[in-house]
């Protein structure tokens, strides 16, 4: 009898137990249906956000898939408008279809601590000569000018009418080590909302004003000047080096006429800084060009105390060397660091072309062709696309160079698989180059931009070890 009711009492026990058990995970799911999750807010949050609000707004909404690009690799994509129909992330659908006066908006979302710049890869178009002054008189750079940085990780452009079709291929550059991006694609009939007014936790405040940097820095003895400059041409490989001296005006000014020898070379102009405790700021400025044409080959205008002018000669001849900015009737030293023509560089283009592939390939470092161009072409003013084909496994060195006329922006860029890169001539230049390697693909995509005064350029394209 004793062991019955124990049995019986371990068997309340137990139903109790169970009972307080299924109260306990009652009370647990009612918390947790009036708790909600923890907010968080990440990259994909905030382009559903965006999303979701320019499809309120009545626009057609597209999310591109995520893209994650890495420090210096130029990434180009192509931008479709949303098809007909598309529903954003409220699920409403947009217009029946696109219009002509219809506006295109491309946003990049990225974390807040990326920098980056995005804009049209046709946006290297000519500027009207209005454009050019307006820039030149706020001290603006026109290229510079085309490219929207971006603000705490997100930047965003509208085109509209038939402005829309310049952003069908988008060229980003990611300034920071790395970045992912998230990319909202809108149709509207208008300007759609601000990034600033549905990200407001993304607006920056206004930036500080520059403090006052003092007085310029004294560049030191004349000897050891040159001394440096000396070695550090050796150090980069330079086989020679031959300094030239002369007495600058009273008012600091004067001119170097030197004939120099084919190849690349280097001018490093330094002046004497007085003795005398009062006296003006040793800032040279110099330019160098071709005697007889008055080709523009180099220029300094930097604030630096000595001035320094790069450029390659596809033939030997004189080159004039006006310069100012010396502290009175100083001496004043040219050394001119010279570096041999790189062989495989093409001279039945001409001189001038020469000159500007063998630029090309010293500005990027670039070690000299081994072999013959695999390919070579000849445009003119516009946009070309020349299609080269690689082996895989090998690594190529793309170079454009002006052969005749004048040249106001100068761009070669190469698509190669998914990964992009790029080189602009920049102010005054007349030779980009870029470097590829191929890993399976068999052929690249390379893409000439040219504007100016009738240009006429050439490309090469050497394989590299």
């Amino acid at each position: 009898m004793a062991a019955a009711r124990g049995l019986v009492e371990r068997g309340r026990r137990a139903a109790v137990g169970a009972a307080r058990g299924a109260a306990l995970a009652g009370l647990t799911a009612l918390a947790g249906l009036t708790v909600g999750a923890p907010a968080r807010a990440d990259l994909s949050d905030d382009a559903a956000r965006v999303a979701r609000m320019w499809s309120l707004s009545g626009a057609r909404v597209a999310r591109l898939p995520p893209i994650f690009i890495e420090h210096g690799r130029l990434r180009v994509l192509a931008i479709d408008p949303p098809p007909a129909g598309v529903a954003g992330a409220s699920g409403a659908s947009g217009a029946a279809g696109p219009k002509a006066e219809e506006c295109l908006t491309v946003a990049f979302l990225a974390p807040r601590i990326v920098d980056f710049t995005m804009e049209p890869e046709s946006s290297s178009g000519e500027l009207s000569a209005l454009e050019g002054l307006v820039h030149r008189l706020r001290g603006q750079d026109p290229e510079d000018e085309r490219r929207i940085h971006s603000v705490a990780g997100a930047a965003a452009i509208v085109r509209c009418g038939d402005a829309r079709e310049t952003l069908g291929r988008m060229a980003l550059e990611v300034l920071s080590p790395r970045g992912a991006f998230e990319v909202v694609v809108a149709a509207s009939s208008g300007p759609p909302e601000p990034l600033e007014a549905i990200l407001p936790e993304r607006v920056s405040g206004p930036v500080a004003p520059r403090g006052d940097p003092g007085r310029p820095a004294e560049p030191g003895p004349l000897d050891a000047r040159v001394a440096r400059a000396a070695r550090r041409a050796r150090a980069e490989g330079a086989p020679r080096v031959a300094p030239l001296d002369m007495r600058a005006s009273t008012v600091g000014t004067g001119q170097f006429s030197v004939k120099l020898p084919e190849g690349c070379h280097r001018l490093d102009l330094m002046a004497e800084v007085p003795s005398a405790t009062v006296r003006r700021a040793t800032d040279l400025d110099a330019e160098a060009r071709e005697a007889g044409t008055g080709r523009l080959l180099d220029r300094d205008r930097s604030d630096a105390p000595d001035a320094r002018l790069d450029f390659c000669l596809g033939e030997p001849g004189v080159v004039e060397v006006p310069f100012l900015g010396a502290a009175g009737p100083v001496k004043v030293v040219l050394s001119d660091a010279q570096w041999p023509m790189p062989p495989h560089v093409p001279g039945y283009f001409g001189a001038r072309a020469r000159g500007n592939l063998a630029a090309a390939l010293k500005r990027r470092h670039a070690p000299a062709p081994r072999a013959q161009a695999i390919a070579e072409a000849v445009g003119a003013q516009g946009d070309t696309l020349v299609p080269v084909e690689v082996e895989p496994g090998r690594c190529y060195f793309a170079a454009a160079a002006l052969v005749r006329g004048e040249m106001r922006a100068l761009r070669i860029s190469v698509e190669v698989g998914d990964r992009a890169a790029r080189d602009d001539a920049g102010e005054g230049g007349e030779g980009g180059g870029v470097a590829f390697c191929s890993d399976v693909e068999e052929s690249a995509a390379l893409r000439v931009s040219a504007r100016g005064g009738s240009p006429v350029w050439v490309l090469s394209v050497w394989p590299m070890d």
